[in-house]
């Protein structure tokens, strides 16, 4: 790590230079085209007389490796920039132990990081809201803070200013995610074969099933298919390599559960499960946004018969040491 961030720090010293890129399509007195150690000011050594010059030589050499590559993913430094690469790390290494250049290089380095990472983070929150961000507005603000410059505001003051608008704006996004999931509910209950369950429940029969029904202890085998209410797919079986997933019916999102417990083995239904009997307001991963309505096609192939199942847990057990589980802790659920 020490040594990415090192490189890191001689990499970004480069672009101080860059004003001088011009330079190095230059021609010397004589009409001749620079070398990369002129430019760079790099003297060769003409000979490796040791084996310590040579170890320390095939070191320097050796830890490069991968390096244009790291170049050009993170930096997007192409094949025709070396030679400013090149010149920035010189003037790095030559100044590496210089704690005043250090003090500007870490300003190159930070200037780098909010550009990249946190300024599209925050213009893509306030995207599209009354209030959208200004860039050269937040770089003032960011400088002047550094600067301890509270010409407009004090840091303490800015930060409830920033933080009460991300509150607010949550909210209003939360709102109108709810309001959204909501009318995507009124509007399935009116289709054809839909039926409505009290708790919110939604079910359409696609194949009637005539097998027996699962109980709540019991282990399923089933196919589906789930997809939030703009159609995107966020899991299927198809993507698990298997012929059929097995659950606990018990240990799933409430919706399943309830379903479950429901069908005929046999039976295809399409399920749609309210935001309150799935994964509520906390949502799942960056798939599963919260207060999302779930859609699933749910086939249920079969109930995994008493045998099969103590045989699989004593097969488990032979594998894996046992836990003790917390007293407090809730039901097991499997991401839909």
């Amino acid at each position: 790590m020490k040594k990415i961030i090192m490189l890191a720090l001689l990499i970004a010293a480069g672009s101080a230079f860059n004003s001088a890129s011009a330079q190095s399509k230059k021609k010397d007195k004589k009409g001749k085209q620079k070398t990369v150690c002129e430019m760079v000011r790099i003297v060769p050594q003409t000979s490796l007389d040791t084996p310590s010059d040579t170890l320390s030589y095939a070191a320097g050499m050796a830890i490069t490796r991968g390096l244009n590559d790291y170049l050009a993913n993170q930096f997007g430094v192409k094949e025709a920039q070396m030679p400013d690469f090149l010149r920035g790390l010189h003037q790095g290494i030559e100044n590496r132990k210089d704690s005043a250049f250090a003090a500007y290089v870490a300003g190159l380095i930070i200037s780098s990081q909010v550009e990249k990472s946190m300024l599209p983070n925050i213009v893509g929150k306030f995207e599209g809201t009354s209030s959208p961000i200004n860039t050269e507005l937040l770089y003032r603000g960011f400088k002047d803070a550094m600067a301890k410059d509270t010409t407009f505001l004090k840091v303490d003051e800015a930060s409830r200013i920033f933080e009460k608008k991300q509150v607010e704006l949550k909210a209003q996004k939360e709102a109108e995610a709810k309001a959204k999931n909501e009318a995507y509910l009124e509007e399935n209950k009116k289709k054809e074969g839909v039926v409505v369950l009290p708790d919110g429940l939604q079910y359409r029969i696609i194949t009637k099933g005539n097998g027996p029904i699962p109980k709540e202890t019991d282990r399923v085998q089933v196919i589906y298919e789930g997809k939030t209410i703009d159609g995107k797919v966020f899991d299927a079986t198809s993507r698990h390599g298997v012929e059929f997933d097995t659950f606990n019916v018990g240990g799933l999102i409430e919706g399943w559960t309830e379903a479950l417990q429901m069908m005929p083995v046999g039976s295809k239904w399409e399920i749609v499960i309210p935001q309150n009997l799935a994964y509520k307001e906390k949502g799942a991963g960056r798939d599963i946004a919260p207060f999302s309505t779930l859609i699933f096609t749910l086939e249920l192939k079969g109930i995994e018969a008493a045998a099969e199942k103590e045989a699989k847990v004593m097969d488990a057990a032979k594998l894996v040491p046992a836990k003790k589980v917390p007293a407090n802790k809730g039901k097991k659920t499997v991401k839909k």
